[in-house]
């Protein structure tokens, strides 16, 4: 009887620990999803003070991260609306709050500036909003 009562316990015991790891878990893929979020949104709006006339920016759903120094790297697609459709290769940081971006891979052809109106954000996660 003593067997069966301790291994009762001990099955309990292993099921609250697998529902406890499965909710960490998932609490760990929401915060770093917001975190992409976050950083994405910081950089849109550097995007859009650093260049003039955008209408659209599109982050990839691919992105890279390098543990050492804290980037993340992602390709963003950024439309005008002289019609001009450009790739870069941003590394993004949570830390980096500077107004406009500090640099990119690729050379676009885009017209250096500040864009105004409110532009078209599609974020890594499918996710839409107005900047």
């Amino acid at each position: 009887m003593k067997k069966k009562k301790w291994f009762i316990i001990l099955v309990i015991l292993i099921l609250i620990g697998g529902v406890g790891l499965f909710t960490f878990n998932q609490n760990d893929k929401e915060r770093k999803e917001q975190q992409m979020i976050e950083m994405e949104t910081i950089t849109a709006k550097q995007i859009k003070n650093t260049f003039a006339n955008v209408t659209k920016i599109e982050f990839d759903e691919e992105y890279g991260e390098n543990k050492l120094t804290g980037y993340t790297t992602v390709d963003v697609t950024v439309t005008t609306s002289y019609g001009v459709t450009s790739l870069l290769d941003v590394s993004m940081t949570l830390n980096d709050r500077s107004k406009k971006l500090g640099s990119y891979g690729v050379d676009p052809n885009l017209l250096e500036g500040t864009t105004k109106n409110e532009v078209k954000v599609i974020f890594s996660n499918n996710t839409e909003r107005s900047l």
